[in-house]
């Protein structure tokens, strides 16, 4: 399979059109795993720069904002890497929990191809906002639709599941424990605020 840009194009618009048959198709590929892994840490590294630039792109006091989460491009592909292996395992053993059937490798794959389309929206958000920011804000919302949208397709299809409303409340509650959990583990690593005088 010659993977050139052209028809990387064509099947992302054919996701957006079927999202459960361009996952379908993904996973018919049969990527061995170490090519899943690899697609993912190289979307994370994109997906950084990508942020970057935008963050390099902001009016200064919306950069003074942003500062210290910003301050270090490696600080922030790690960043991207732990969230991206979080949604890997998290996809794979609640939805194994649920009665799915998917492997981890299958959601290795449809994580990175779920990011390699939301980088092509990062990219259309960075030439907007340099030339109409207020579609760029319009293509940030637009963005977390659409991943909402694929991720719940992306799991029912590699899991087999059958009820898309099930599966994005599946998927809403993991992401509520999960951001918990982090907020614990953050504290315990960095120490929480003091709240006293």
């Amino acid at each position: 399979m010659d993977f050139t840009p052209a028809f990387l194009m064509r099947m992302v618009v054919e996701t957006l059109r079927a999202p459960r048959r361009g996952a379908a198709m993904i996973l018919d590929f049969g990527f061995a795993p170490m090519v899943g892994w690899m697609a993912l840490l190289l979307m994370a590294v994109a997906s950084t720069v990508l942020t970057h630039i935008s963050f390099a792109m902001m009016p200064p006091e919306a950069r003074e904002i942003w500062g210290a989460a910003m301050g270090s491009p490696i600080r922030t592909a790690m960043l991207q890497w732990v969230v991206l292996l979080i949604s890997v395992h998290a996809i794979h053993k609640v939805g194994r929990k649920m009665g799915g059937t998917g492997s981890l490798n299958g959601a290795v794959v449809l994580v990175a191809w779920l990011q390699f389309i939301l980088l092509c929206v990062q990219i259309a958000q960075l030439v907007t906002q340099a030339l109409v920011p207020p579609v760029s804000d319009m293509l940030g919302i637009l963005g977390l639709v659409l991943f909402l949208w694929l991720m719940t397709n992306f799991v029912a299809e590699l899991h087999g599941f059958t009820n898309l409303a099930l599966t994005f409340f599946g998927i809403f509650l993991t992401v509520i424990v999960a951001a918990i959990v982090l907020a614990v583990i953050f504290a315990q690593l960095f120490g929480a605020p003091a709240t006293g005088p």
